[in-house]
């Protein structure tokens, strides 16, 4: 509550200061502070929507979150579907003035990949180029990637099997080119205001932790003509009610989340700002295969079979979610959506069964804790979780922390069960398979499957998108047999977003919502 109160005092402040000349800046609320505005180094969500104003890559994305040419102006796919090769666009500056050319990307993409960068699980995606994953591993050096920079508006890449998704992929600002000079100018301070260089529509103004990040227009941004915006504020706001409290006072233009109880008063208040939508994302708890308890598949069976989703979505969430068991979305395999029985009685004799024929029972009973990210949301489904673990006779720990403190205990295992958000970038199922591939950065859970990894091997080999879909669908089948991962709600994207906004876009299902394609009409008000 301090820190909240302290977030409120200073959002007040701050949007008292700025509101007069604020006819072209667009101010968002946040869940939280971003870790870093390094790209490469960025774990939390905060920072990524940052960095994703301040970055272009090679490919970009659009207002729908879909990829459209970036700092490439074209590029060719070899036919083996191995090799791409993107042209740079000429003229390429950074926002200091120096030009860009594709020494940069190449330099960037074999940092990214480098493992004394501690970079984040989004480096997993190195592994879909050639030598990634051994590079990743430290077994072969970093000029081994396989990617190359044959001349200045050149950049090539060579994947280690065909990945139709990769224009997506290297839209995103992990895979944009990093400011060499910069970087090895300020070490880890480059990125401070008044130090950081970068490519994308804006540049770093002001960062002040606990309070804002501010960026303005970059003028040598290669489209900046069209950036209609001056500046982008981010301001971190841990809770909800005082999210919510700011919006309604004219303070925030967007807010990515308010209290779930205030849905029906904003379906009949605030319609016109409420923003519901699908999302390529699912709430998930997730195991730590490390531990004894979690390696055997009955406990993990158990502990699902024991939850009723529909109370979570109906009765806490409350927001249109989706219950499931899968962790994967039909909509992405191309089926209708399956049902989450509502039948209890035998779930629960089922799972009572299962922990009975793990060993635990009454005399000893499976006790497990389960770690999740401060937010009151988290608490009421945490707490409503125990409730029905607790009917089957399992004790439950909840412990809550930061959201960077959890992170840093779901990156290190210094967990048992994590709760956590997973979003696909990428409207394809390997989006989120790859957070279950063994030996991924991405995979936190030390979760290995040799017929897992089979499927999607074969997935990769696939001559035919039919077979390709087969492939994943087996693959699906797998983890869900194996219970690998306990899926809880397909999320809904909840936002609050202020008439003056224009150009946001509802159907983009990303977790991204580039300023670059906004703008503002007049000034600031009250809804």
């Amino acid at each position: 509550m301090r820190r909240a109160s302290i977030s409120l005092v200073a959002c007040v402040a701050l949007g008292a200061a700025t509101i007069a000349g604020a006819a072209g800046v667009i101010r968002t609320g946040h869940p939280g502070e971003p870790d870093s505005l390094d790209p490469q180094i960025a774990v939390a969500a905060p920072a990524l929507v940052v960095d994703n104003d301040l970055f272009e890559g090679l490919m970009t994305l659009d207002a729908r979150g879909k990829p459209i040419l970036g700092a490439a102006e074209r590029y060719e796919i070899s036919k083996d579907g191995l090799t791409w090769r993107f042209f740079l666009r000429p003229g390429l500056v950074w926002s200091d003035g120096k030009p860009i050319t594709s020494a940069d990307f190449l330099y960037s993409f074999r940092r990214l990949a480098d493992p004394a960068t501690a970079a984040t699980g989004l480096s997993a995606w190195i592994d879909l180029i050639a030598n990634g994953r051994a590079v990743l591993r430290g077994e072969k050096p970093v000029l081994d990637l396989g990617v190359a920079a044959p001349s200045p508006r050149v950049f090539e890449v060579t994947l280690a099997a065909p990945t139709p998704y990769f224009q997506t992929i290297v839209a995103f600002p992990v895979f944009a080119p990093m400011p060499r000079h910069v970087i090895e100018q300020y070490g880890r301070q480059w990125t401070r205001p008044g130090n950081m260089v970068s490519n994308g529509p804006f540049v770093l103004e002001d960062w002040r932790p606990g309070q804002l990040v501010r960026a303005k227009r970059n003028p040598n941004f290669r489209d900046a003509a069209k950036v209609a915006l001056d500046a982008v504020e981010y301001r971190p706001v841990a809770d909800l009610n005082t999210a919510l409290r700011l919006f309604q006072a004219g303070e925030l233009d967007a807010i990515t989340n308010f209290p779930p109880e205030k849905l029906e008063w904003l379906k009949t208040n605030m319609p016109k700002e409420l923003r519901l939508a699908p999302s390529l994302g699912s709430t998930v708890y997730v195991f730590n295969h490390r531990n004894s308890k979690f390696r055997d598949p009955r406990v993990r069976r158990a502990l699902s079979l024991a939850i009723d989703r529909n109370v979570i979505t109906d009765k806490i969430v409350r927001s249109g979610d989706r219950p499931t068991d899968s962790l994967v979305p039909a909509a992405l395999f191309g089926r209708a959506p399956k049902a989450v029985t509502t039948g209890r009685g035998a779930a629960l004799v089922e799972s009572r069964r299962l922990l009975a024929a793990a060993g635990y029972g009454p005399a000893h009973p499976l006790e497990v804790e389960l770690l999740y990210h401060t937010s009151e949301e988290h608490k009421n489904v945490a707490v409503a979780v125990a409730a029905m673990w607790q009917s089957v006779g399992v004790k439950t720990r909840l412990r809550n922390a930061e959201r960077q403190v959890v992170e840093v205990a779901t990156r290190n295992g210094e967990f048992e069960i994590v709760r956590a958000a997973w979003f696909s970038p990428y409207e394809d199922p390997m989006g989120f398979f790859g957070f279950l591939r063994a030996n991924s950065v991405a995979n936190a859970s030390g979760y290995a499957n040799e017929d897992f990894e089979a499927a999607l091997n074969r997935a990769r080999d696939a001559r035919s998108d039919d077979a390709r879909l087969r492939e994943l669908s087996q693959a699906e089948s797998i983890i869900e047999g194996d219970q690998a991962v306990l899926p809880l709600y397909e999320l809904v994207s909840r936002r609050l977003v202020a008439r003056r906004v224009q150009g946001w876009r509802d159907d983009n299902r990303t977790a991204l919502r580039p300023a670059r394609w906004m703008s503002v009409t007049g000034a600031p008000s009250t809804p």
